[in-house]
């Protein structure tokens, strides 16, 4: 029986964890292992999650990502940064304050030094965006984010940035200059070729490397029964550019 929409609602599940079922959880470590050994010369890795559009599980791929990572590299340090300031949502997966300072605090000048949350459970750093800012691809775009992340650099070893869908706002190929490339979140049954095909002409065209795609909410039998994947999403129509909708 196919799943109901708000049965999807209960963002904890979207986090993998012990529960999550085994399929789920060996694909994120088959993506683990593909992200090791891209020829990346860098101490520190740098990769930006996106999406074409919006509800393809760009922020359910970064988190986990992020956490398999973490939970997968010994002495190894992991950065999760939230820079989708137009529609937030790892502090709400990982179950963090959702109104505390941020990303955008910080590169608006609200605060001195970025806020982090260090979740011992996954043994990962987390910068979440922070409060919605009237203004998030100028701040992207700031010498404050090439300041961020050139000081991140030297005390993590991968970081991992959630962004906004690259056909709907500029502010992930803003990323371009200051990161390693991009992985690109697509769904099922639901992501546009046509959109897709913008998407990654878009990142060529300012010379971009993409890593690859993730096919998320994969329904094929092999993965199993009543569980799809990864999980569901939301649908379009999140996004405007430069304000809230």
């Amino acid at each position: 029986m196919k799943k109901k929409n708000n049965e999807f609602s209960d963002v904890s599940y979207r986090v993998v964890d012990n529960d999550t079922p085994f399929a789920i959880r060996e694909a994120y470590r088959s993506l683990y292992t593909n992200i090791l050994y891209l020829n990346i010369e860098d101490k520190c890795k740098k990769i930006v999650v996106t999406s074409a559009v919006s509800g393809e599980g760009k922020t359910t791929l970064s988190v986990n990502l992020a956490i398999t990572l973490a939970q997968n590299l010994e002495n190894k340090k992991v950065l999760l940064i939230d820079a989708d300031m137009r529609c937030p949502n790892v502090a709400k997966m990982l179950g963090l304050d959702e109104r505390a300072s941020g990303l955008s605090e910080y590169l608006a000048g609200i605060d001195k030094d970025p806020r982090f949350d260090y979740l011992p459970q996954y043994r990962l750093m987390v910068l979440t965006s922070g409060g919605r800012s009237v203004n998030p691809t100028k701040l992207i775009g700031s010498e404050g984010m090439k300041r961020l992340i050139a000081a991140c650099e030297t005390e993590f070893d991968y970081i991992i940035i959630d962004t906004p869908p690259v056909t709907v706002v500029t502010d992930a190929v803003l990323f371009n200059s200051i990161t390693n490339g991009y992985v690109i979140a697509t769904r099922s049954e639901y992501s546009n070729m046509n959109r897709l095909n913008d998407c990654l002409s878009k990142l060529d065209q300012v010379g971009a490397e993409i890593y690859g795609l993730v096919l998320m909410d994969d329904k094929a039998r092999s993965y199993g029964g009543k569980y799809s994947k990864y999980s569901k999403y939301d649908k379009y129509g999140k996004y405007s550019d430069g304000s809230w909708s």
